[in-house]
């Protein structure tokens, strides 16, 4: 099947979607942002087609570097992305929650020591004595108090689209492979803690994929894994409810070449080298009601997306 075909059996997959208040996730690898697809993506929110964004941590990065515009310093940036997290995780945020509510505000307000150490002297929680205790210990890099934040290009960036939208934002990170892990300022329990609750609501908007769609644009390693650990999950509490999901719909677009039908054919041989296209091979298992796959730059498929479901 052609691409013009594909994508304009999604564009139909996705209004369906729409009115039927299912999911419609788009999963992006960290190309789509420094491609200039912020707009495009931007627009598909607005107009409610997309209801759940999900990426990694390098995206984070590139798209708070679009908000910061001219003011973007990478080494303060890096500082400030770890101080939103540990910040928001004190605060029982998400961790893409966390630094897109100090993008829409323009600010980061840091408790001090005596608000930190009532919290560690109460009764509170667990998990909230533990994430009080470790934004405690980040206070001598990180200081006190109220830091006013200039956001020149915040209109353009997708974390800001999204929290004006009300739209979940989530980060998946993975230890060691982002640059604000070398800074000093990083929490690995905080980025942790923050990005357990962005997959548990990662995981929220799968169980409500039945009659919905999942893109997933240019992420060959991060979007099937946490797709298929997703997918499993909200499976198994729809089966215990008696409504396991067979109406989900997924569109896999990536560069590499494929002449290999999925929908069509299912998994290919081993002789065939689309065989090793390991991401089409974790999604082609998920039993979806369809599972196509769009073999093109991610800048193409969005603006023929966006053509078809009429979006100026």
């Amino acid at each position: 099947m052609e691409n013009e075909e594909i994508i304009a059996i999604t564009a139909k997959d996705i209004l369906d979607a729409r009115g039927k208040s299912a999911s419609c996730i788009l999963t992006f690898g960290a190309d789509l942002i420094p491609n200039g697809l912020t707009e495009a993506v931007g627009k598909l929110i607005e107009e409610k087609f997309i209801t759940h964004l999900a990426t990694t941590g390098a995206a984070l990065i590139d798209d708070f570097e679009v908000a910061r515009g001219a003011a973007a310093s990478l080494k303060d940036d890096l500082r400030l992305i770890n101080m939103a997290i540990a910040v928001g995780s004190f605060k029982g945020y998400g961790m893409g929650e966390s630094v897109a509510k100090v993008i829409s505000s323009g600010r980061l307000e840091i408790p001090s020591g005596e608000e930190l150490d009532a919290v560690l002297e109460s009764d509170a929680a667990p998990a909230d004595l533990s994430a009080a205790a470790e934004l405690r210990s980040k206070l001598p890099v990180y200081g006190t108090g109220t830091i006013e934040i200039d956001f020149p290009g915040r209109e353009e960036s997708l974390m800001y689209v999204a929290e004006k939208a009300s739209v979940p934002f989530t980060i998946h990170p993975q230890f060691g492979l982002d640059d604000y892990f070398v800074d000093p300022g990083c929490s690995f329990a905080a980025v942790g803690r923050t990005a357990e609750s962005d997959f548990l609501c990662f995981v929220n908007s799968v169980y409500n994929l039945e009659e919905g769609v999942y893109l997933s644009v240019g992420s060959s390693v991060a979007s099937p894994m946490i797709f298929e650990k997703a997918l499993s999950m909200s499976q198994n509490v729809r089966i215990q409810r008696g409504c396991r999901m067979t109406g989900h719909k997924l569109v896999i677009v990536d560069l590499a070449e494929s002449r290999w039908d999925w929908m069509k054919n299912g998994e290919p041989p081993e002789t065939r080298p689309e065989y090793y296209l390991r991401y089409c091979k974790s999604f082609s298992r998920a039993a979806a009601k369809s599972m196509y796959y769009v073999s093109a730059d991610n800048r193409e498929f969005f603006y023929h997306l966006m053509r078809e479901l009429d979006i100026k």
